[in-house]
């Protein structure tokens, strides 16, 4: 009797002509981050941690670590049963601080001041001294940098890492850059307060910008570092809202006044509709420079 898991049509549901569909991959990569995440949980619960605020460096690095290491140990378990390396998915491992790193991080800090620069031409944001002083200057320093690394690392994998490289062998780069984004904006939108439809559309946005840089680049360092400095220099250095709270530590004590779609009102910056232009800027000068796909 003929084995019915060689017959060609059964192959070809599970198989294309060198592996496993992304179809059967992608879900059993989720199911493994739900797994971990779970067994996270489980451990988290029973150390009784310290509640913190919701902009507390402590609290955000804690968070993001937290869910950036089941994403990893996920990737890892795929990786190898793919026959894969990190770097297939974009994920830099040697060069996580490379030369990369330190050009998205240029970018990301000029487009947060670009944009802050933006507001104040408006008469929307003003600073009127140092929110911090002596030892406190360094110690929050040091937090917020860690924080801000951390959460560009968490989020840049989460959603540009193993999930965009197997959705995108399944559709196609670009669908697959546009739903992750869509959802990353979306995450943004219902699971933060005082949200409006412009944080979803800047976050989106922004998400669909770092896709960019991976296809271009090759590497997610860029997007890491972008999104690092953005988040540092918002929150942080300039020292804006975000989801109604000024940051704990934040360096500047300033002044936001006008409309909403000027400052961003609760949401900060990001919110504002300045960001628009600034996402404009970065996609116009980023295509002239950056030409070349390097990421299948």
């Amino acid at each position: 009797m003929a084995n019915p898991f060689r017959s060609s049509w059964l192959r070809g549901l599970f198989k294309n002509a060198t592996e496993f569909r992304a179809g059967w991959r992608l879900p059993l990569f989720v199911a493994l981050c739900y797994a971990f995440i779970r067994g996270e949980t489980w451990i988290l619960l029973r150390l009784r941690l310290p509640d913190r605020p919701f902009l507390d460096p402590v609290q955000l690095f804690g968070e993001d670590l937290s869910a950036l290491l089941p994403i990893l140990a996920a990737t890892l378990i795929m990786a190898g049963l793919e026959r894969r390396r990190l770097g297939d998915y974009g994920i830099p491992v040697r060069h996580a601080f490379g030369r990369h790193f330190w050009v998205g991080t240029a970018w990301g800090f000029g487009a947060v001041s670009l944009l802050l620069g933006l507001i104040a031409a408006g008469g929307g944001y003003r600073i009127t001294g140092l929110a911090l002083a002596g030892r406190d200057v360094a110690h929050y320093l040091a937090l917020w940098l860690a924080a801000a690394v951390m959460i560009g690392f968490t989020e840049e994998i989460a959603f540009r890492g193993y999930v965009l490289r197997t959705l995108g062998a399944g559709i196609g780069f670009w669908p697959a850059a546009v739903l992750l984004s869509i959802g990353f904006g979306a995450l943004h939108y219902f699971t933060k307060p005082y949200e409006r439809w412009e944080d979803f559309a800047c976050t989106g946005l922004i998400g669909l910008f770092v896709c960019l840089a991976l296809r271009r680049t090759g590497t997610l360092a860029f997007a890491i570092g972008f999104h690092f400095a953005f988040d540092f220099g918002a929150i942080f250095v300039y020292s804006g809202k975000n989801a109604g709270e000024f940051a704990v530590g934040h360096l500047l004590q300033t002044v936001w006044s006008g409309s909403e779609w000027l400052t961003g009102g609760q949401l900060g910056p990001e919110a504002s509709w300045m960001v628009f232009v600034v996402i404009a800027v970065l996609f116009f000068a980023f295509n002239r420079i950056y030409r070349e796909a390097q990421f299948p």
